[in-house]
């Protein structure tokens, strides 16, 4: 169920409710004093992966090397060396 953020201004407080959408109009009561709170307007959580299916690397500067670190490569076949 989606959560709905209200906030009532006797107590200075901020609250959440848990409600379906359906009933995200209905006024809620603060916790504390029982008073109708005011609802917020929240910003949705939006959260954007690339997903499992990309097999490709992330873009990046066309001279920039999947392995790249410090001014230079750790590629395969590359030589250990100390930084």
């Amino acid at each position: 169920m989606p959560l709905y953020e209200y906030s009532c201004e006797p107590c200075n407080l901020t609250f959440e409710v848990s409600r379906s959408f359906k009933d995200s109009d209905l006024p809620a009561l603060c916790p504390m004093c029982d008073m109708a709170a005011r609802k917020l307007i929240s910003v949705p959580l939006t959260t954007f992966t690339r997903g499992a299916a990309s097999a490709q690397p992330a873009p990046g500067p066309a001279s920039a090397s999947r392995w790249s670190h410090h001014g230079h490569s750790h590629g395969p076949g590359a030589a250990n060396h100390s930084h």
